[in-house]
């Protein structure tokens, strides 16, 4: 199966633009612990999407999730400079989760952005030779947010260096575009998950056609202007 990871789902994001047909993800797992966040998750109607009511980690337990709902809750909380709110939530071992859910020959794509939880996801991957399993990850490392884990960052990706991979980007290099969802399918095509065929093409136009024709416009505009940059015309102005 051609599997996508959205560790740091929130409301469904990134999870909108890889639903695109383009892709043919065969199973998109949303991981979101805040609770406040699984409504809008869950609203989408989409067989291959399955929403898991807890974050990964790098053990499995229950940890406070501050400023919980915001699209910057975390883990941690000295990433804020002032108290907020609290709420318990629920955790896995990405390494537990991994193979007991994934199989040897998925072709996965992991996206990491959760507010400081990637460094110790992605060392829980490496320590037990997992890693190796994803086929691109895309990390971002928001711990540089969290004064106490701040050096982390570096020694991440000295780690990764040092291991010599090239399955993963960091978020400077991918995430690039005027919109989140311009964003993350520029990493895609990158890491070469698009596919091309007619039939996908179709598939993709139909999709796009009918997301407009329900009030969400964005993947429309997304790739009339994407279109409109390959021909060397000036890009479409993006809409909020």
């Amino acid at each position: 199966m051609k599997v996508f990871l959205d560790v740091g789902a929130h409301e469904g994001e990134t999870l909108n633009a890889v639903r695109d047909p383009k892709y043919g993800f065969d199973r998109i797992y949303c991981f979101e612990p805040a609770p406040g966040c699984w409504a809008a998750l869950e609203r989408v109607r989409d067989s291959r999407v399955r929403v898991c009511r807890y974050g990964l980690w790098k053990e499995t337990t229950t940890h406070a999730l501050y400023d919980v709902g915001s699209i910057g809750a975390s883990m941690f909380a000295d990433k804020f400079g002032d108290e907020r709110r609290q709420q318990a939530a629920a955790f896995v071992r990405a390494t537990d989760w991994v193979r007991e859910h994934l199989g040897s020959v998925d072709d996965v794509y992991l996206k990491l952005n959760c507010e400081g939880a990637e460094c110790d996801i992605v060392e829980d991957l490496l320590d037990s030779g997992e890693f190796t399993r994803i086929r691109s990850a895309m990390i971002d490392p928001d711990v540089r947010k969290i004064p106490s884990l701040a050096h982390r960052e570096r020694e991440l990706r000295d780690r990764l260096a040092q291991a010599g991979l090239t399955n993963y980007v960091m978020e400077e290099e991918a995430m690039v575009g005027p919109t989140h969802r311009a964003r993350i399918q520029n990493w895609l095509r990158l890491a070469g998950a698009e596919r091309t065929t007619l039939p996908a093409r179709l598939r993709q136009l139909l999709y796009l056609l009918s997301e407009a024709a329900q009030g969400r416009r964005s993947p429309l505009r997304d790739a009339l202007s994407r279109r409109a940059g390959a021909a060397g015309k000036p890009p479409a102005r993006a809409q909020p």
